[in-house]
């Protein structure tokens, strides 16, 4: 009874020391709203007539509102929800591994952000 006891507290104890920085659902949910802007700046850039679309994946399905709004909304959503629950069920410690895709994914999607800014200003700047 007491080495369950004390187990627990060991636990609780190493979950406080873990708890700095972000968490799995601030990262994940971090990276849904990348990818919410760099479709949105992506539509407005296409709009402009002036940009194209260089991802030969995605060509086909932005020509449809509701096939990006799948792809780029619905469909990550789902996936995000699904994981949150699974991480929540399982109760697991964040792993390297999950780190490493989450900071990947958060970094490729800043830099297509920062590409779409730089876009943004070289159309401002072409009227």
């Amino acid at each position: 009874m007491d080495y369950a006891n004390n187990k627990k507290s060991l636990q609780n104890e190493y979950k406080s020391k873990k708890s700095y920085g972000f968490s799995f659902y601030q990262k994940i949910f971090f990276l849904y709203f990348l990818n919410l802007t760099d479709w949105f700046c992506t539509q407005a850039l296409l709009s402009s007539g002036r940009f194209y679309e260089a991802n030969p994946i995605m060509q086909p399905v932005l020509g449809s509102f509701w096939s990006a709004l799948l792809v780029k909304g619905i469909l990550p959503l789902v996936l995000i929800i699904i994981c949150s629950v699974v991480y929540k069920l399982i109760d697991v410690e964040e792993g390297f591994f999950t780190n490493l895709l989450l900071y990947i994914g958060i970094g490729a999607y800043a830099l297509v952000n920062l590409w779409h800014i730089f876009n943004f200003v070289l159309l401002f700047l072409s009227f």
